[in-house]
This record gives C-alpha cells, structure tokens and sequence, in this order.
C-alpha cells in the first residue's frame, strides 16, 4: 500500500467486490445528490441500494479501513 490513505470505492474495487463501472456510477450518484444539496450518503449505502455491494462487504471495507493504523500514528 502507498503512503496515501485508500478510500472506501479503492478497497472495494481492489477486494473485487465491484467493478469501476459501478464504483463510478456510485461516485456519480454521490457527486450529484451533494450538488443538489441532498444529505451527504455514504458511498457503501448508494452501492448497497445499487445492488451492487452486500452489507457483509460493506463491513469488511470498513473493517480493513479502520483496522489499520493511520498515518502519522504508531502502535503502543
């Protein structure tokens, strides 16, 4: 893994839970809601309404996102 820190639509696609062409319909539908100032969605909820995610994979994105440590942080 790089130095930066991964998004939720990168650890997605990188476990091949979901292709780019949905991860970027996903992202469109965000950027779109935010534009019409719609409430902010997660990206995990859009690709769960979508059909395009499960809620077990979800939680495994958000379990390898939070798991690690952060940048500028060490373990005790």
């Amino acid at each position: 893994m790089s130095s930066e820190t991964k998004r939720f639509g990168e650890i997605a696609f990188e476990l091949q839970f979901i292709t780019t062409a949905e991860l970027y319909e996903g992202l469109v539908i965000q950027a779109r809601d935010e534009a019409r100032g719609e409430p902010h969605r997660f990206l995990g909820q859009i690709l769960i309404e979508l059909g395009h995610l499960s809620e077990k994979q979800v939680l495994e994105v958000l379990r390898l996102l939070h798991d690690r440590p952060r940048q500028g942080t060490r373990e005790l």
